[in-house]
């Protein structure tokens, strides 16, 4: 529990082992809440935040909804539409400006707001967590300054692997993304990583702050295994009896579809048939590449899909399929897991401890790898049902309770830094 002096910092090697430490002895989910021993005020700060939907934007949520369940006082500082500043449950969304030239969707906050930061200060929040790099950051520093609160941050976003959009010199950018990061997170008491992946990544950065390796978990209320929606499978045109792939998520350069549809081309002598739900600015050119390998007849584009109907699209599938290599955790594939759906993806550090091989699914590193995975798993229905059970048991250790504990505790070491007494027990 917090405030014993448990450290939950994850090594390397204790990633991979994180499903069974978190996990019931029998496999069942924990139902128990945990209960801090005292509750804190917390301002979550994000230039992104819903109805924005994207790998951030679910973290905060989650963080935020396991807060709340725990006792805590939980508020949220993010941008709006408009251009007043508006409250409502616990939320305040800043006038903002259209920053699409940058990133698709995105948006830029007002940077000094005086009625908002007193009314912030009078609420006197215990920690300042940031999301992201830019508007949000630097509230989250002037209040930590005028509060004398530790300012912990998440590093969610490898810009490295996103410079195309700002940059077309792919070794500059990736240098200005390091140092960026460097001269952003340093200023921060804590930075959480999701995974060690992204700690050991941070340190080649040169960031010298405590670094706590805490990942995100996911409502194992909401991501459950069961049977697929029938009217979501005819609207789809899915013929029965066959595999269903499903490939969810932006459409976009550094989520690397093309390289999914390519490989499954490789193993078009095999039934599968494959969905991809998601959209973006390579969606076009997605559905050309379908187009030009024949392959019009196995592939459903949907195009964006509302939150509340992701689940079913996770019940429609027998595999969740990904080529990222983008990712600091890859929620995606723990909705997958949480789901009851194993994983075929690329192999990324990322996902140690989340997707093992023969367990919940398989990482590929060559299109050899690639085939023959795919073709065991839409030949045996056996495989796909114990690597369905390894996929649950995985992220019974992923919840958003276990989560919130380590946040918390990554909070509590961050109060030693800067001294204040609100933090004694």
């Amino acid at each position: 529990m917090v405030g014993q002096g448990r450290d939950h910092r994850l090594t390397t090697a204790a990633a991979g082992d994180l499903h069974d430490r978190r996990m019931c002895p029998s496999g069942v989910r924990p139902t128990a809440v945990w209960r801090p021993a005292r509750p804190r005020r917390v301002l979550l700060l994000s230039d992104s935040f819903r109805p924005t939907v994207n790998g951030v934007t679910t973290s905060v949520e989650e963080l935020r909804s396991g807060l709340l369940e725990a006792g805590h006082d939980v508020r949220v500082l993010t941008v709006g539409p408009g251009r007043r500043t508006t409250v409502d449950d616990g939320v305040y969304r800043l006038p903002s400006l259209d920053a699409s030239t940058i990133y698709p969707a995105a948006r830029l906050g007002r940077p000094v707001d005086a009625r908002t930061f007193a009314d912030l200060v009078g609420w006197q929040p215990d920690v300042l967590h940031s999301h992201t790099e830019f508007v949000a950051f630097w509230w989250a520093r002037r209040l930590a300054r005028r509060l004398d609160a530790p300012h912990v941050h998440t590093y969610h976003t490898l810009y490295a692997d996103y410079t195309h959009y700002f940059f077309p010199h792919e070794p500059t950018g990736r240098a200005l993304a390091a140092r960026f990061a460097r001269q952003t997170l340093n200023r921060t008491d804590t930075v959480i990583a999701p995974t060690a992946k992204i700690e050991r990544l941070l340190r080649g950065y040169g960031i010298r702050v405590p670094v706590a390796v805490v990942p995100t978990g996911v409502d194992l209320t909401r991501f459950t295994p069961g049977p697929p929606s029938e009217e979501l499978r005819a609207r789809l045109g899915l013929a029965p009896g066959v595999p269903v792939i499903l490939s969810l998520g932006r459409l976009a350069a550094e989520k690397n579809v093309a390289e999914v549809i390519e490989l499954l081309a490789g193993v078009r002598q095999e039934p599968w048939q494959l969905v991809v739900a998601g959209d973006g600015p390579q969606a076009g050119a997605l559905r050309g590449q379908v187009e030009r390998l024949g392959l019009t007849d196995r592939v459903r584009f949907v195009g964006a899909v509302e939150p509340a109907r992701v689940p079913d699209y996770y019940r429609l599938a027998d595999l969740f399929v990904s080529a990222s290599r983008s990712e600091t955790q890859g929620l995606t594939f723990l909705e997958a897991l949480a789901s009851g759906v194993p994983v075929l993806c690329r192999d990324d550090p990322s996902l140690d401890g989340v997707v093992r091989d023969g367990h919940n699914g398989r990482r590929y590193r060559t299109p050899d790898d690639f085939a023959r995975a795919l073709t065991w798993v839409v030949r045996d229905a056996g495989l796909r049902r114990r690597w369905s059970h390894g996929a649950t048991l995985t992220a019974a250790g992923f919840g958003r309770d276990a989560f919130a504990q380590d946040v918390c505790a990554a909070y509590d070491r961050a109060r030693g830094s800067v001294g204040t007494a609100r933090w004694a027990a």
